[in-house]
């Protein structure tokens, strides 16, 4: 992974996905999400990807300001001086400034080339962008998570994971396509041809090695993306669990809010008319017998 841990996705809504470590150069205006170093740039259309690196700046460090500017100052020189002695030094420099110029696109080319990735085939496509989904939902979860784990952010790790993800699938592409390449070859042999044998034997015998590479291919490319679904899950689970915890916790609250205006409390109250009732009994008992008013 590159030491700027930044990585830049672009979904083409026509089914192409492009990664690369260096912000890409898109056709119209474009749109900026994500959290960490992992960075969704969302066309406002169908985005088109120019074919040339992204970017001058680097231009510059490659090709060397100091050369830029002695070019500059000969062609002005040039038009100082009579044209027999001025064209030659004009045209050294232009020569000099479009020399430093090639070596320094070249030099972009190269470094471009190497750090990006495009994603064709729908097979793909929906593998990196599943496994970029499961991405986002672990940097979207991950302050829940920061203090338990003792990690302020995964975003290297998860750019690092994508950005080799996205190596894998794109090589995968390629075998398959020279795997097709040498079926198409295979068929294409006179059938029953002495001399086509040895070459029906080549193609098989590298039809089984690529078969063999695609075999450890695929086993890698799974791994990295169950890594990646297997940590959104339990960030997911986590936080789920966390969240009906809580409102467990409140639901009870709020019953024993509710309980306590409807419900008379446990210890009851004394029945101030039981006690007169009963008192009263008692006098007019004893004020019956006295009087010589007692029932019989």
């Amino acid at each position: 992974m590159a030491t700027d841990d930044l990585l830049f996705v672009v979904l083409d809504g026509a089914g192409g996905c492009l990664v690369a470590l260096d912000e890409p150069t898109l056709a119209g205006p474009v749109s900026r999400a994500g959290r960490g170093g992992v960075i969704h740039l969302v066309p406002s259309g169908r985005p088109v990807l120019r074919p040339d690196p992204p970017g001058n700046a680097g231009l510059r460090a490659l090709t060397g300001a100091g050369t830029v500017a002695v070019a500059g100052a000969t062609v002005a020189l040039s038009a100082l001086l009579t044209p027999f002695v001025g064209a030659p030094i004009g045209v050294a420099g232009l020569a000099l400034c479009g020399a430093g110029y090639r070596s320094g696109r070249s030099a972009l080319d190269r470094r471009w080339g190497d750090r990006h990735r495009i994603l064709r085939r729908p097979a793909e496509v929906g593998v990196f962008a599943g496994a970029f989904s499961a991405a986002q939902t672990i940097l979207m979860l991950w302050p829940r998570l920061r203090d338990l784990v003792q990690v302020s952010t995964p975003s290297r790790e998860l750019a690092g994971s994508l950005w080799t993800l996205a190596g894998l699938l794109h090589d995968r592409a390629d075998l398959q396509e020279q795997l097709a390449e040498l079926s198409r070859a295979a068929a294409r042999l006179p059938a029953g041809s002495r001399a086509a044998a040895p070459l029906r034997d080549e193609l098989a015998q590298r039809q089984a090695l690529l078969r063999a590479s695609l075999t450890e291919l695929a086993g890698a490319v799974d791994a990295r993306v169950s890594a990646l679904e297997t940590l959104a899950g339990e960030c997911v689970d986590l936080v789920r669990d966390e969240r009906a915890v809580v409102a467990a916790v409140e639901a009870i609250r709020s019953a024993d809010r509710s309980l306590g205006l409807v419900v008379p409390p446990v210890v009851t109250p004394p029945d101030e008319t039981g006690e007169l009732a009963s008192q009263t009994r008692s006098i007019v008992a004893a004020y019956r017998e006295l009087t010589g008013l007692t029932r019989r």
